[in-house]
C-alpha cells in the first residue's frame, strides 16, 4: 500500500508531462510539417506572419505559463509547510491581493521614472498583507479557521479598495482589470526575461532551505529543541515565497489557486519530505498551468474574446479546497470554542441604548447634514431642498434596509449552521446572487429590477443547496460549512471576473455595483425590499423556538422532535432571499451579514428572537453610518457604501482577534 501510494506523485507528474509534450507538438505541428521548428524558435522569418506570431506570442506564453505555475506552486508549498496549514497559499492568505493592490496603486500614480521600484512596491504590498493576516491569526495560535478567515478579511478589503481605485481611473479600467484577472498573453520576450531569473533565484533559495522546512513542519517546540531559529526561518522562507509571488503577479497578474491546489494535492498523494514536495511542486505547477492555459487559448480562439487565465485557474483550482477538506481531515470534531466563549465587548443593555440613540439621531443626521468641502452643511426644509432630501432618503433607507436584510440572513445562517463566523458573504450566497444578476444583465440583457431580484434569489438558493449537499456528512463540524463556502465564493468570483472581462462598456457600472453602492436605488425598490425583509423577519421571529432547537445540533434537535433537514432548508431559503434582496440594492461586498449577528451574540443577545432583533439594530446602524461616510468622506466624489462597510467590518474583526487570546 505504501509503495503504491508513493508512486502516485510520480505517475501524476509523468501524465502531466506527457500532456504538456502533446501541447508542444500541437503548437509546433504546423512548423514541424514544414521542417521549420528550429527556425521558428530561434530566428523566425520576419516576412512570415505565422512565424512572427508564434515566436513572439505563443512561444513566450508557453514559457511564461510554466514559470508562473512553477513559481506559485513552490511558494504555496513553502507557505503550507511553514504554517502547517493545507489551506494556506498566496491566494488565501491575502498575498496576491496585497501585491495586486500595491501594483494597481503604483501603475496609476507612479511616474515612469520610478518603474525600477515597481517590484519592490509589489513585494512590500504582499508582505504587509501577509503580516496583517499573520497578526490577526496569531492570537488564535494560527488555527486553520482563523488563518483562512483572516486571509478572507484582508482579501476582501484589498480587492474592494482596488476596485475603488479603478473606478476613479476609468481610462485604465479595462486594461488594469484584465491584468488583475491574470493574463498570460505575450507580445514579446520581455516579461519572460523579467520573471525567469527571479523565479530561479526563489526556487534555489527555497530548495536550499528544505531541511529547515522539515524541522518547521514538526512544530515550533520540536524545531526549537533541535536548535532551529524558528522565527528567523519562518520570516526568511515566507519572504522568499512572497518574493516569488510578487514577481509572478508583476509579470502576469493574479493567477489564483495554483499555489494552493498543487502542493495540497501532492501532500494528499503521499509526499511528506519538504525537498521532494518542493521539486514536485515546481514541475507539477508548471505543467498544470500550461495545460490550463492551453485550454483557455482554445476558447479564446473560438470567440475572439480574451478569457483571463488567472480567473480560469480558479475554476479548476477552487474545487480542490473541497477535496482537501475531505482528505486532510483538518476540521474540528466538535464545536469550536468560538461558539460559546466569546468575551463580552459591550453589554447588551449598553449596546441597546447606544443603538437606539444612534438610530434616532443618525437618520436626521444622514438626511439633513453633509460635508461641502468647507465643513458641515445643514440642509434647509423648503421646496428647493425636496429633490436633495428625496435622493438622500432613498440612499439612506436603502442602506438601512440592506443592513437589516443581511443581518437577518446572517443570523439565520449562523444559527442553523451552528457557525458564528458564517454569513451570506462568506458562504457564497452573496457571490452567487451577484453572479446570477451579472450574467442576466450583461449576457442575456435582463434589465428589470424585479426580474434581476428573482434571478439573484435563484442563484443564492442554488448556492446554498450546493453548500448543504457538500456539508451533509459533516454536520458535526460547524466550520466545514464556512470553508466550503469560501471555496464556492472563490469559484463564483472567478466566473464574475470572466463575465466582467467580456461585458465591454458595462464593466464600469458593474464594478461600481460590485463594490457596494446605493447610487442606483430608488424608493420603490427600497419599499419592496423593506416589505420582503419585514415579512421574513416576522416569520423568523415566529420560528424562534425551532431556531433555538436547531442551534443545539442535529442529534438534539431530532430527539426533541424537530425535522432538522426540512427546517434547515427552509431557513437557508429565507436567508438566500434576503441576501438577494440586499444584493440588488447595494451589491455583494459587505461585512454586515457577518458582523451584525456576531456582535449581537457576543453582546448578550443569545436567544433566537433577541439575536435577530439585536442583529437588525446593529446592521441598520452600521449601514446607515457607512452610507453617510461614503457620500461625504471625500466630497464631492463619492465612495461605494460597501467599501466603508468593509472597513468597519475589518476593524471589528481585528479588534476581536486582538481581544481573544
Amino acid at each position: 500500500m505504501t509503495n503504491t501510494r508513493s508512486n502516485i506523485p510520480a505517475a501524476l507528474l509523468v501524465a502531466l508531462g506527457l500532456s504538456c509534450i502533446g501541447i508542444l507538438i500541437a503548437d509546433f505541428w504546423p512548423f514541424l510539417q514544414k521542417g521549420l521548428a528550429t527556425q521558428v524558435m530561434f530566428s523566425p522569418d520576419e516576412t512570415d506572419f505565422d512565424q512572427i506570431l508564434f515566436h513572439y506570442s505563443t512561444l513566450p506564453r508557453l514559457v511564461m505559463a510554466f514559470l508562473c505555475g512553477a513559481g506559485l506552486a513552490l511558494a504555496g508549498a513553502a507557505i503550507q509547510t511553514v504554517l502547517r496549514n493545507p489551506l494556506a497559499s498566496p491566494t488565501t492568505l491575502g498575498v496576491g491581493a496585497g501585491v495586486e493592490f500595491a501594483l494597481t496603486i503604483f501603475l496609476l500614480i507612479a511616474p515612469a521614472s520610478m518603474a525600477i521600484f515597481q517590484e519592490a512596491f509589489a513585494l512590500a504590498g504582499g508582505m504587509i498583507a501577509l503580516g496583517a493576516v499573520y497578526l490577526i491569526a496569531s492570537k488564535r495560535g494560527n488555527a486553520t479557521l482563523w488563518l483562512i478567515l483572516a486571509g478572507m478579511i484582508v482579501n476582501l478589503l484589498l480587492q474592494s479598495a482596488s476596485q475603488i481605485v479603478l473606478l476613479f481611473n476609468e481610462q485604465y479600467l479595462q486594461s488594469v482589470f484584465m491584468w488583475g484577472a491574470g493574463d498570460l498573453a505575450q507580445n514579446g520576450w520581455e516579461a519572460t526575461q523579467f520573471i525567469l531569473p527571479r523565479v530561479i533565484i526563489g526556487m534555489i533559495a527555497v530548495l536550499a532551505l528544505s531541511r529547515p522546512l522539515d524541522l518547521l513542519a514538526l512544530g515550533d517546540d520540536t524545531a526549537n529543541s533541535l536548535g532551529a531559529k524558528v522565527t528567523v526561518l519562518r520570516l526568511l522562507i515566507l519572504g522568499f515565497a512572497v518574493f516569488i509571488t510578487a514577481s509572478v503577479i508583476s509579470a502576469a497578474g493574479l493567477i489564483g489557486f495554483v499555489g494552493l491546489a498543487v502542493p495540497a494535492a501532492l501532500r494528499i498523494a503521499g509526499l511528506t519530505r519538504s525537498r521532494d514536495l518542493m521539486i514536485y511542486s515546481v514541475l507539477t505547477g508548471g505543467f498544470v498551468l500550461m495545460i490550463i492555459d492551453f485550454i483557455v487559448r482554445q476558447f479564446n480562439g473560438l470567440g475572439g474574446d480574451v478569457l483571463p487565465t488567472g480567473a480560469a485557474t480558479a475554476l479548476f483550482g477552487a474545487p480542490f479546497i473541497i477535496l482537501i477538506l475531505r482528505k486532510a481531515r483538518i476540521m474540528p470534531g466538535t464545536q469550536s470554542e468560538d461558539q460559546h466563549s466569546d468575551q463580552e465587548i459591550v453589554s447588551k443593555l449598553g449596546l441597546s441604548i447606544i443603538l437606539g440613540i444612534t438610530l434616532v439621531l443618525g437618520i436626521g443626521f444622514s438626511l439633513f447634514i453633509s460635508l461641502d468641502g468647507n465643513g458641515f452643511a445643514v440642509l434647509g426644509i423648503d421646496g428647493d431642498s425636496y429633490d436633495i432630501l428625496l435622493g438622500r432618503s432613498e440612499r439612506t433607507f436603502a442602506a438601512m434596509i440592506c443592513g437589516a436584510a443581511l443581518a437577518v440572513s446572517g443570523t439565520l445562517i449562523q444559527r442553523v449552521g451552528r457557525n458564528p463566523l458564517a454569513s451570506p458573504e462568506i458562504t457564497g450566497v452573496s457571490s452567487a446572487t451577484a453572479l446570477a444578476m451579472i450574467i442576466a444583465l450583461a449576457i442575456f440583457g435582463f434589465a428589470q429590477r424585479a426580474e434581476l431580484m428573482v434571478i439573484g434569489a435563484a442563484g443564492g438558493i442554488v448556492s446554498l443547496l450546493v453548500l448543504l449537499v457538500l456539508c451533509r456528512k459533516f454536520t458535526h463540524a460547524p466550520h466545514y460549512m464556512l470553508l466550503n463556502g469560501l471555496a464556492l465564493t472563490a469559484i463564483l468570483g472567478a466566473i464574475v471576473r470572466i463575465v466582467l472581462t467580456r461585458s465591454g462598456t458595462q464593466t464600469t457600472m458593474l464594478m461600481s455595483w460590485l463594490a457596494g453602492t446605493t447610487y442606483f436605488t430608488n424608493m420603490n425598490e427600497v419599499m419592496i425590499v423593506a416589505g420582503v425583509t419585514a415579512v421574513l423577519l416576522i416569520v423568523a421571529i415566529a420560528l424562534r423556538r425551532p431556531l433555538e432547537l436547531a442551534s443545539l445540533g442535529t442529534d438534539q434537535s431530532v430527539s426533541l422532535g424537530l425535522g432538522i433537514s426540512g427546517f434547515q432548508f427552509a431557513m437557508m431559503l429565507l436567508a438566500a432571499i434576503l441576501a438577494a434582496s440586499a444584493t440588488l440594492l447595494v451589491g455583494p461586498l459587505s461585512f454586515v451579514g457577518l458582523m451584525a449577528p456576531h456582535l449581537a451574540r457576543v453582546a448578550g443577545y443569545r436567544l433566537a428572537g433577541g439575536h435577530l432583533l439585536g442583529a437588525v439594530l446593529i446592521g441598520v446602524n452600521v449601514m446607515m453610518v457607512a452610507e453617510w461616510l461614503a457620500r461625504n468622506l471625500i466630497y464631492p466624489a463619492q465612495l461605494p457604501t460597501g467599501l466603508i462597510a468593509a472597513l468597519i467590518g475589518t476593524s471589528y474583526f481585528m479588534i476581536l482577534a486582538v481581544r481573544k487570546r
